[in-house]
């Protein structure tokens, strides 16, 4: 864990360690190859959960922390599901086709952000209140709990091959940007920056592939 911790250089007083280094490296991979629609994205990201896992334990922002643990199944299983589709739903790589959500699909799965996003926060705030001890105060817990339950949403959509989980990455990632700005992860708010223009290209391109082969 020290070696991780280990401060690589200093710029403009930003010590950025080994730890977020990787994170940020093995997730601009991820979200670039996802964008592409290639498959290998959720190796890279298996990597990049377990980083990021550790980097938001010591910044207190317990429940994009425990969110890794989703991102880390959905990798695994998205990894599975691209490369061994229907015979009827592969593409001309034998891989999974981009699909879409119908109207009333988005309405429920942004019912379901909103609603899980209250129940979460609540149990975040009322478990570090129960063990004090253990737990510093969570930071921004209503829109930290809000961005974690549209990430898990975005990522099932991803892991789908779903072109709907593009427009939800660019309102995630964009909203972090600034959360990670203010928290002075100035790194990792720079990288997400980098996703939110990367989604806005993939959902494009994305949309494109959609059209060409639904």
């Amino acid at each position: 864990m020290d070696v991780l911790n280990y401060t690589l250089f200093t710029l403009w007083d930003y010590p950025l360690s080994v730890l977020e280094l990787i994170a940020v490296l093995t997730g601009f991979a991820s979200v670039f190859l996802a964008s592409k629609a290639w498959s290998v994205n959720f190796l890279f990201g298996l990597v990049n959960s377990a980083a990021y896992f550790l980097l938001y334990f010591q910044y207190r922002l317990y429940s994009v922390m425990l969110l890794q643990i989703v991102y880390f199944s959905f990798s695994v299983y998205g990894f599975y599901h691209w490369r061994h589709p229907k015979l009827e739903d592969a593409d001309k790589n034998k891989e999974q086709k981009i699909k879409r959500l119908t109207g009333k699909q988005q309405v429920r799965y942004l019912v379901v952000i909103v609603l899980s996003g209250l129940v979460w926060g609540w149990c975040v705030i009322h478990f570090q209140a129960r063990f004090p001890q253990y737990f510093d105060p969570p930071a921004y817990p209503w829109l930290d709990a809000m961005l974690t339950m549209g990430s898990v949403v975005a990522q099932y959509l991803l892991s789908r091959k779903i072109l709907d989980n593009w427009p939800l990455w660019v309102m995630v990632d964009g909203i972090s940007t600034v959360l990670y700005a203010c928290m002075g992860m100035i790194f990792t708010s720079v990288l997400f920056g980098v996703f939110t223009m990367i989604a806005i290209r993939a959902l494009y391109e994305w949309r494109k592939t959609y059209e060409k082969y639904k």
